[in-house]
């Protein structure tokens, strides 16, 4: 992390074994180490806080674009739906007639199916 040797440590603590002295030295270690996990554990509620909060933010995306979609189904089912005018009546069912240019054999035929050769 810091890239720091044993030769660097070994230097850092006989300079603080001179300034701070040997009596006052594990008082300083204790504070020292209060304040870095202090700090750990803010870094790692800020760490938390934001991941949440980009959480909630690809939920709030997924949650807009599935009511997007409901919505663009919603105005697709109304504009499916056809209505017919309230004053038509339904069609009348008409038979098949003959037509005139069809031979005179053809209308005793039409019940029966088509031969094909």
């Amino acid at each position: 992390m810091l890239d720091i040797g044993w030769t660097e440590m070994l230097m850092i603590a006989v300079i603080a074994i001179v300034v701070i002295g040997p009596r006052d030295l594990p008082k300083m270690l204790k504070t020292v180490g209060v304040w870095v996990r202090k700090a750990r554990s803010t870094v790692r509620e800020l760490q938390t806080g934001i991941e949440d909060m980009a959480r909630e933010a690809e939920l709030d995306e997924v949650k807009k674009s599935v009511e997007s979609a409901t919505r663009m189904d919603d105005w697709l089912d109304d504009k499916a739906v056809v209505k017919p005018p309230a004053s038509s009546s339904p069609p009348a069912a008409t038979s098949p007639q003959p037509s005139a240019a069809a031979p005179a054999g053809a209308a005793a035929d039409a019940g029966k199916p088509a031969k094909l050769w």
